[in-house]
């Protein structure tokens, strides 16, 4: 009886902690500071990102969110291996689909090889954020070239990456230098984030890591298939999807983790709630402007306040901002859509679900390989 209600008592346990962030949040002062910069650095790198004609204003509004730390320092060095990584990524798949002359049959296991390749140095490594970024912005240029009718396509959504990147990294860098000689000079110690490690030695390769890294690349490996069978459209964003709930520290590789699985249902929870509100929003505000900035003003705040309770949830938090502000943040107002949010939900859902096929083939194959009892353990 307790296997079957255990699913529902979990599922409480995340409503009531998701409810007691906004009743009695803890570490209050701190949040809100950081709250107030990350909604400046969105906000600014939206105004940006119109200015420069940027192609994807959503994606400029992303980084100056995502990048966004306590500290000057943190920001531009998280930011730097964000663009790094960008940058590299776009390049290496740009290559590739212009120059490399690959069957598109072949597309499919060079996108998991180096996915699986790059989420390796992640997890291994301390700049491993730009790792990260090196293989999913491969990966998305990659399936973009699918799409694209010319290489001249290819290089464009290579480019624009890059640039969108850019634009809100740089936004978000201005918010903190200027917050960090105002508001943060005058609350010294005022922190709502653990500062970025670096210099650590990096870990040690083990199976359950080559297991792991080596499902990732399984997984994307599988995209371009499943998009060819059933059409759908925000491939890049199953990618995406792979590489990040993948993305786990090395202690969270050991037998009866439930890391990756939790990170996996709190993205799909985040995206649904994300794509829900924002849909709601704009079928009751139309395409207002001024209505529309007010209300991603405020789901980008309650994003990142669940996101900074520091709990198991918070990276529903995280994925809540990020659908929020695809919709919240058109290329153009008078073309406001909640499609872009419904499509990066369909991206979501196809990575969660082969996340889950193939951890669950390598659960059935484990459980039928018989153990060989004159072999020592090695690990």
């Amino acid at each position: 009886m307790s296997d079957h209600s255990s699913p529902w008592r979990s599922l409480a346990a995340f409503c009531q902690g998701i409810r007691a962030e906004f009743i009695a949040p803890k570490r209050l002062p701190q949040r809100l500071l950081d709250e107030a910069e990350t909604l400046l650095s969105v906000l600014l790198a939206i105004a940006m990102a119109h200015y420069l004609g940027v192609a994807n204003v959503g994606w400029a509004a992303f980084s100056g969110y995502m990048v966004m730390r306590s500290s000057l320092h943190d920001s531009v060095y998280r930011g730097g291996l964000r663009i790094i990584g960008t940058a590299a990524g776009a390049m290496a798949a740009a290559l590739l689909a212009t120059h490399a002359g690959l069957p598109g049959h072949w597309l499919g296991p060079v996108i998991g090889l180096v996915g699986a390749a790059t989420l390796l140095c992640a997890i291994r490594y301390a700049h491993g954020y730009a790792w990260l970024f090196a293989g999913l912005t491969f990966a998305m240029v990659a399936l973009a070239s699918l799409q694209a009718g010319s290489a001249d396509g290819v290089l464009y959504f290579a480019r624009t990456r890059v640039e969108e990147v850019a634009c809100g990294t740089l936004a978000c860098w201005f918010v903190a230098m200027l917050s960090g000689r105002t508001v943060r000079r005058a609350l010294p110690g005022v922190s709502a984030h653990a500062s970025l490690a670096k210099g650590a030695v990096p870990a040690q390769i083990t199976r359950s890591m080559l297991v792991h890294v080596l499902q990732a690349g399984l997984a994307l490996a599988l995209i371009p298939l499943l998009g060819h069978w059933l059409a759908i459209e925000g491939l890049s964003q199953a990618a995406i999807t792979v590489m990040a709930v993948m993305m786990v520290p090395p202690a969270a590789l050991v037998p009866g983790s439930k890391t990756v699985t939790l990170r996996n249902i709190h993205r799909l929870v985040g995206c649904a709630a994300g794509a829900a509100c924002a849909g709601l929003a704009l079928a009751l505000l139309g395409s207002n402007w001024l209505a529309m900035t007010l209300i991603m003003c405020i789901g980008v705040l309650l994003g990142r306040h669940i996101e900074n309770s520091n709990r198991a949830f918070a990276y529903a938090g995280t994925q809540f901002a990020l659908v929020y502000l695809v919709v919240m943040v058109p290329d153009t107002y008078a073309h406001a859509s909640p499609e872009p949010g419904w499509i990066r939900l369909e991206g979501v859902v196809a990575g969660f679900v082969l996340i889950g096929v193939v951890r669950l083939a390598n659960l059935f194959v484990r459980q039928r390989t018989p153990v060989d009892q004159h072999t020592p353990s090695g690990d």
